[in-house]
């Protein structure tokens, strides 16, 4: 899968370099049969001293709705994000994406979505 990499990147319009794209499949939700992409976001340098000298601690794992053009086919991203250990300054961090906020399960487009389409939450998600 990982030379996929690329192509799904750019599908779905992801520019974020840390997150790789390990595997799919369909899965039925709700009455729908969804895209299901696994993912894992990784870190490689502490946010707090810049070093490399990280040791994993655990993965974060959120489903993600992504919203694209078609919404009779829906996508879920099963995003891993990495909990690290900085050996140099003892901090605990989280990575972080431009495509979903920490600690949340609302990708970004889908929030940019609500706010030009001046639809509720509730509505977008129901098409979904």
């Amino acid at each position: 899968m990982p030379s996929n990499n690329g192509c799904i990147k750019f599908h779905l319009n992801i520019e974020d370099q840390n997150i790789i794209f390990t595997d799919y499949f369909k899965k039925f939700i709700n009455g729908k049969f969804h895209k299901v992409y696994l993912t894992e976001l990784v870190q490689s340098a502490c946010p707090y001293c810049h070093s490399n000298n990280l040791k994993h601690n655990g993965h974060y794992t959120s489903n993600v709705r992504f919203i694209i053009a078609d919404a009779s086919k829906p996508i879920t991203i099963r995003l891993r994000k990495q909990r690290v250990l900085c050996n140099e300054c003892l901090k605990r961090s989280m990575v972080q994406s431009s495509l979903v906020n920490k600690y949340c399960h609302i990708s970004n487009a889908s929030k940019r979505k609500v706010l030009t389409e001046n639809r509720s939450m509730t509505d977008i998600s129901k098409t979904i």
